[in-house]
This record gives structure tokens, sequence and C-alpha cells, in this order.
């Protein structure tokens, strides 16, 4: 096989892999450290039940520093989440109260317009029974004039008539008996007696 740079390797065999590192040290998560290390690992052939055992004596889980975080991370939650809720209720105030104003000019603007409109309709009713009511008087004052102009009309019917019957008609009867008479006359006819 031909070697990789200049420095000779040692080859490894499997043993090694399965021994821990010699200069382990554990490195805590939660807080920055400049250490850099790998955390140490342990590979045994055993059972996972010594593994557990062993991860439930670590130190991290029992020390009282773990503990007071995690309480403290705890009371920064709700407190978190209590001025949250508490500005969402603000917020859910202050969007409620905006649309109560807009639903409260929404209905003064809507009650304005419906009294605009009622009193418009009211003025439109007002000139509408003023036409009507001179409309009426016209087609009153029509009627007494055509009723007036009808009894003219029939009195001087009835006037035309009885004149008629009374002096025309005589005076016609009168004429076509002179007119017989002057036609017997003539002709030599004389009427029976």
């Amino acid at each position: 096989m031909k070697k990789r740079g200049r420095a000779t390797t040692k080859k490894t065999s499997a043993a090694d892999f399965l021994t821990p590192p010699q200069e382990a040290k554990t490195v805590n998560t939660r807080k920055k450290s400049t250490v850099s290390s790998p955390k140490s690992f342990e590979f045994t052939l055993n059972s996972p039940s010594s593994n557990a055992a062993n991860r439930r004596k670590s130190p991290m889980k029992s020390s009282p520093l773990r503990k007071t975080e995690v309480s403290s991370s705890i009371t920064e939650l709700k407190e978190a989440l209590s001025s949250h809720i508490d500005s969402i209720k603000r917020q859910v105030e202050r969007s409620h109260s905006d649309i109560l104003k807009e639903v409260d000019s929404s209905n003064s603007r809507l009650h304005k317009r419906l009294k605009i409109q009622a009193q418009a309709c009211q003025n439109l009713m007002d000139e509408t029974d003023k036409e009507v009511k001179k409309m009426s008087e016209r087609v009153a004052e029509s009627c007494e004039a055509m009723k007036a102009s009808y009894s003219e009309f029939m009195v001087d019917a009835q006037t035309t008539a009885a004149r008629v019957c009374k002096t025309t008609i005589p005076e016609k009867v009168q004429s076509l008996e002179k007119a017989i008479d002057s036609l017997r006359n003539r002709y030599g006819i004389f009427s029976p007696a």
C-alpha cells in the first residue's frame, strides 16, 4: 500500500476502538466553556441496563444547580406567558373597543341616512297630497261646470222644444192646411162636409 503523507501512521486494531480515550473531559452544554474537548464515551459490551445506571449517576441530573435552572426557566416561562396573555388581552380589548366605535359610528350614520330618507319621503307624501287635493278640486270644479252647462243646455232644449210644440207646430199645421186648401181649389176638389 502507498503511504499518504510523510509521517508514519500507526495501524489501529479493533481493540483500540473499544478502549476509552485517555483524557476525556465532560462539557456542560448549558454553559459556554472554553474547553473544546469531546465528551467521555464508554463502550462496553455489557447489558444496556448498566449504561442506564451509569447515566443515572451523572452529576448533571442530580445537581441542585440544574433544578434551580429548571425552576427559574419555568418561572420565566410563566412570566413571559402571563405577559404575553396580558398583551393579547389588551389587544383584544382595544380591538373590541375599536369594533364598538365602528359599530356605533355606522349605526349613527345609518340612523342619519334613515332619518333623511324618512324626511324626504314625508315631504314627497305631503307634496303628493297637495297635488291630489289640487287635482280633486280641479275635477270637482270641472264637474260643477259640466253640470251647470248641462243644466243650461237642458233648459235651452226644453224651452226650444216647448216653443216648437206651442208655436212652430201649429204654425206649420196651419200653413199645410192652407196649402192643401189652395190645391183643392185649384183642382176643384171639394172636401166632404
